[in-house]
């Protein structure tokens, strides 16, 4: 979903706010719904009048990556929210913000809180930790105390692209929360490469065990903040954060590799009982 978000993200942003464009052409889409569930209209009288560019040739391609509308034609009205909500949580992230810096700051920002400081442009949580996933060749580790089933789903189709590319996935979470990584161990992952480890970590003096957020790709390039990654940390709280890149993140991942040596390794199959 990640490319055809971005793509759609990228005809939305010319016009204004892409979040209040998309629910402008949900609305009128679904004005020209048939009794059969097809959009009678073509996307691009839709979209036009919005100053939305592209033929009706390329908005059926990018809608049906997205799953909005199915290979029938139909219009699937719940799905198209759903974009509408992961265009909120990426916010700003696929905007070039400035020069690429060694750390630069992320944060999770509910619009309306946005709204109220008036901020410069900060790249969101979401879109910083997809981009992360995105670019991994070799590794991805990733490490919350809490997750939630919305929360790993918005980073499903990035986690799953990356196994199924051959990048292995190592999870740390607290006790009883590797479940929700489940469903990433039904992919064909090439062989020998895009393993799949889940560790669920506790101590003596804390059954939470880790309490640090954070997701490192390749032990390059690192997310570290408050967020924990769930629907809350990615959309309803204010959290901070920095993505940091250099040596230095090598530091980072030898200490999660330490970490997941403490924890309880969860088979997928164990994770999932």
């Amino acid at each position: 979903m990640n490319v055809g978000l971005r793509t759609l993200h990228e005809r939305l942003a010319g016009t204004g706010d892409p979040v209040a464009v998309w629910r402008r052409f949900i609305s009128a889409a679904e004005r020209c719904r048939t009794p059969a569930g097809r959009v009678a209209s073509g996307f691009h009288d839709i979209s036009a009048p919005l100053g939305l560019r592209g033929g009706d040739g390329e908005w059926f391609r990018d809608l049906r990556q997205l799953g909005v509308v199915h290979v029938d034609g139909t219009w699937d009205g719940e799905r198209a929210r759903a974009v509408g909500v992961a265009l909120e949580l990426v916010g700003d992230s696929f905007d070039i913000v400035g020069p690429t810096a060694t750390w630069a700051p992320v944060a999770t920002l509910p619009r309306e809180v946005a709204r109220t400081l008036r901020l410069p442009a900060l790249r969101q949580t979401a879109g910083v930790l997809l981009e992360l996933i995105d670019g991994a060749v070799e590794e991805v580790v990733l490490a919350a105390p809490y997750v939630d089933a919305p929360g790993v789903e918005t980073l499903h189709a990035a986690l799953s692209a990356a196994r199924m590319r051959g990048v292995d996935l190592t999870v740390i979470t607290s006790l009883g929360r590797g479940v929700v990584f489940a469903s990433l161990a039904s992919l064909a992952a090439p062989a020998g490469r895009g393993g799949l480890r889940v560790a669920e970590v506790r101590t003596d003096v804390s059954p939470l065990g880790s309490h640090a957020k954070l997701l490192v790709a390749d032990r390059r390039r690192a997310y570290i903040g408050s967020a924990n990654f769930t629907a809350a940390g990615f959309g309803r709280n204010v959290e901070v954060g920095v993505r940091v890149e250099g040596a230095q993140v090598d530091e980072v991942a030898r200490l999660l590799d330490a970490l997941a040596r403490c924890g309880t390794l969860v088979t997928p199959a164990d994770a999932a009982s």
